[in-house]
Parts: C-alpha cells; structure tokens; sequence
C-alpha cells in the first residue's frame, strides 16, 4: 500500500496491514506526483461526482461512491481503449434514436441508443 505522510497513517495503520500480508510504502513529503495514479483517480472522483453532494453519513457516501465507481468502471469511454466503453456487454449498435440515461440526480449521465 502506497500512502503519504499524513498523522493517520500511524505506526499501528502501518503494522496492522503488515499483519495482514501488505507492505506499506510511504510515499516523500510533499510529492503528491509519487503517487501520481491515485491523486489523479481522487481528483476525477471529487471533481466529477462528490463535489455535488452534502453527505450526512458514511452510508449515503458509501452508496455515492458505489454508484459513481460503476459508472466509471463500466459505462463512461476510456482513453486507455481508445474512448471505448470499458464494459464487457457493450456492443456497437445500429443507428437509432438516443436515449440519455442518468443516476444519482443526473450528476452520472451517458447515452445509449435504444433497442429497434
């Protein structure tokens, strides 16, 4: 596990994760660029979807990140595959009328085509 220099990631953080098999790195201080792939997925995730929203319990930001996770793992076009759906159902259609489809109030919206 990567992490920074933060007070919360105390000895006893460090010691517990080595219980469990995982070696933790700490990354210098004040070089977020070290962990560069993590503050930039923390970046579009508060910029794209968390930034919308006043969270008043661990569960309704457990359930915003779920929802926003999957829309980022599967419906939204990546530039690793060449802006192409990440999702293994996803398959090319024929042209036909577009249909937005949304989640959590609109903040997580894409287009489909729907079915002739």
């Amino acid at each position: 596990m990567i992490h920074d220099r933060d007070t919360k990631f105390t000895r006893q953080f460090d010691a517990f994760w080595k219980g469990a098999g995982v070696r933790c790195i700490r990354i210098p201080p004040k070089a977020p660029q070290a962990n560069a792939f993590c503050e930039s997925f923390i970046g579009t995730c508060k910029h794209q979807c968390l930034n919308h929203f006043v969270c008043f319990g661990l569960g309704q930001l457990a359930h915003i990140n779920r929802v926003w996770l999957d829309y980022y793992h599967t419906q939204r076009p990546h530039q690793g595959t060449g802006n192409n759906i990440i999702s293994a159902d996803f398959r090319h259609t024929s042209p036909g009328p577009v249909k937005r489809q949304e989640r959590l109030g609109g903040i997580v919206a894409w287009y489909e085509r729907e079915a002739a």
